[in-house]
């Protein structure tokens, strides 16, 4: 009964004294988690498809089962007591480069930007979203601007509520995305890169020029249907934007048929070495939280 006790009373008071960390790359099928220490990743890397039906969009439809099953999940693998560091689902963000005239420039002001009140166009208004203005290097007229719905954060947010757990950060994944390929980013400074990540049983492309998102798109799953889907979007995106600048390729995870490809594109598949970690989202998360 005093053993019981004791370790009752301990549980809680080590949690606190020697928190664990853990990293949740969320979609709306799949959760891919790790655990981490000192920015380091620890195994195993642990999966689990979501309910079928619970989300859509990247937002939670069915919060008390979503919950539910979050929490079942990290008592089965003993981190209830963990401080979770969560991606969103990509749908769930929105992000855009704003250009802004002289005397514009809100710098990385979220309140500057709130009065400004551009047109982004997105489906909600900025009194309606929680907003992140981060500066581009070497672009002082311009930012990067990423936003999620209010209502869609606050659903997530409750969710982990039903869970039972420690909620300390909720990240949109495209912040994730640039953290994790930072150092690819630096080594391309003049050219145009290209990310093919897997995502739902899509295929989710993200161009950057000069270390600049400029294009993003879904494109189909099968290699067979990628192929031609890739080729028209990147000869658009060339002959619009940057149709000098080499091109390097990436993947965020292994593609069946890579070499088809590469044949296809003309352009070698580089993977994304992801450093033991689960995805390039839960790469990205880890890298943020050390800076934080």
């Amino acid at each position: 009964m005093v053993l019981a006790g004791l370790q009752n009373t301990w549980r809680p008071l080590r949690a606190q004294l020697f928190p664990k960390l853990v990293m949740i790359d969320l979609s709306e099928q799949l959760v891919i988690a790790q655990t981490v220490k000192r920015g380091k990743p620890l195994e195993p890397i642990w999966t689990a498809p979501i309910p079928a039906l619970t989300c859509r969009d990247g937002v939670p439809q069915l919060k008390d089962a979503v919950g539910d099953f979050l929490g079942d999940l990290l008592l089965e693998y003993g981190v209830m007591d963990a401080q979770l560091v969560v991606s969103l689902p990509w749908q769930s963000s929105h992000w855009r480069v704003v250009d802004w005239q002289a005397g514009q420039e809100p710098g990385d002001s979220v309140d500057d930007l709130r009065a400004l009140n551009p047109d982004l166009g997105w489906p909600f208004s900025l009194e309606q979203a929680y907003l992140d203005v981060q500066p581009l290097p070497g672009l002082s007229n311009s930012s990067l601007v990423i936003a999620a719905e209010r209502s869609v954060v606050d659903a997530w947010v409750e969710v982990f509520a039903i869970a039972g757990c420690t909620l300390q950060h909720l990240l949109p994944s495209q912040l994730c995305i640039m953290w994790g390929i930072r150092d690819e980013l630096a080594a391309t400074p003049a050219g145009t890169l290209v990310l093919l990540q897997p995502l739902d049983q899509q295929t989710n492309l993200i161009v950057w020029n000069q270390g600049v998102p400029e294009f993003e798109r879904m494109l189909p799953g099968p290699m067979v249907d990628l192929i031609p889907a890739l080729k028209q979007s990147l000869d658009f995106y060339r002959n619009l934007q940057a149709p000098q600048a080499p091109v390097r390729l990436l993947l965020a995870a292994p593609l069946e048929d890579r070499v088809s490809l590469e044949q296809a594109l003309g352009l070698e598949a580089e993977l994304v070495d992801r450093d033991g970690f689960g995805s390039l989202c839960l790469q990205g998360l880890a890298t943020l939280e050390l800076v934080q």
